[in-house]
């Protein structure tokens, strides 16, 4: 089960484009850079705009997102939006 991901090639734009995702499934990043922890999903999160890297850690879910979802799930429906804004998992 993996709970971290990087990512390059992460532009400005490309991170907002990843909290309007996110924020449409109740989980709000505030920020380049901290921890979030709403409706049962929590993670550290690092965006240097400098490098175009995102650093997502410690992904952990319990309830009640852990009904309908896993570390590894959440991990994909970022690696997906990230990819589908133009950058890539490392």
């Amino acid at each position: 089960m993996a709970n971290s991901a990087q990512y390059s090639g992460v532009s400005p734009e490309v991170y907002n484009s990843l909290k309007s995702k996110l924020s449409g499934f109740g989980i709000n990043l505030q920020g380049t850079s901290g921890k979030v922890s709403e409706k049962g999903v929590s993670a550290d999160y690092a965006f240097d705009e400098a490098n175009q890297t995102l650093s997502i850690q410690n992904v952990n879910v319990s309830f009640p997102a852990s009904m309908m979802f896993s570390s590894d799930k959440v991990l994909g429906m970022i690696s997906e939006a990230v990819t589908k804004a133009g950058g890539k998992q490392v």
